[in-house]
């Protein structure tokens, strides 16, 4: 449980784009990755049953050094295809980033093979 190390690749500004005037510059594209590794201590949950909560923290390394903390809710929601949401908090250096996500362990029918990673959508944020 939670032995693998979380890796987020994030592209600046792809919801700001959304939300730009017209008068506004655009902003940089550019992307990072980020390394999260669990903080144990902080890992806590409260059953397996549906509207049960994961909520862990992370260490984040951008580029080798460290780059903040992570703070991921984790709602169960499906346990019959293990379904889960998840939300993060992304605590920067240079700002904040806002991430939602979900995800299956089983196959569901009719869906695709659940991928060993998932995506999570950037949906605001603060700073650079």
């Amino acid at each position: 449980m939670f032995t693998r190390t979380l890796i987020v690749v994030l592209t600046a500004a792809v919801a700001t784009s959304v939300l730009a005037s017209r008068s506004a510059p655009a902003a940089p594209s550019r992307s990072f990755t980020l390394i999260a590794s669990l903080d144990r201590r902080s890992l806590a949950r409260e059953g397996t049953s549906p509207a049960n909560t994961i909520v862990f923290s992370t260490s984040l390394r951008r580029a080798g050094k460290a780059d903040g903390r992570g703070e991921f809710v984790q709602t169960i929601v499906d346990p019959r295809y293990r379904g889960i949401s998840v939300r993060a908090d992304l605590l920067l250096a240079d700002g904040t980033l806002e991430l939602q996500g979900a995800g299956l362990s089983r196959r569901a029918p009719g869906a695709a093979k659940p991928a060993s990673q998932a995506d999570m959508a950037i949906v605001g944020g603060t700073g650079a």
